[in-house]
């Protein structure tokens, strides 16, 4: 039996035994860190407009509300520029 490991955010590792759930926890991985990057861009003294707040506010939701069910499709929304 396979088994794969991923470290978790706080340092943790967790070992799986399921390629299809290591796989989807590796994409959420890499959407939580886009989350995390994207923290910086919410602070109110950042400067933004109101029109680029809300651009970086529906990515960042587009980010939380992601379908990982067809990994092998899985549509990553555009990061504001």
């Amino acid at each position: 039996m396979a088994t794969f490991t991923i470290k978790t955010g706080n340092g943790d590792t967790v070992v799986y035994t399921d390629e299809t759930k290591f796989k989807e926890m590796q994409q959420r991985s890499i959407r939580n860190s886009l989350l995390a990057d994207s923290d910086s861009m919410m602070v109110s003294d950042r400067g933004l407009t109101d029109a680029k707040k809300a651009e970086w506010v529906a990515y960042r939701k587009a980010l939380r509300d992601m379908d990982f069910s067809d990994l092998e499709n899985l549509t990553w929304p555009t990061k504001p520029s």
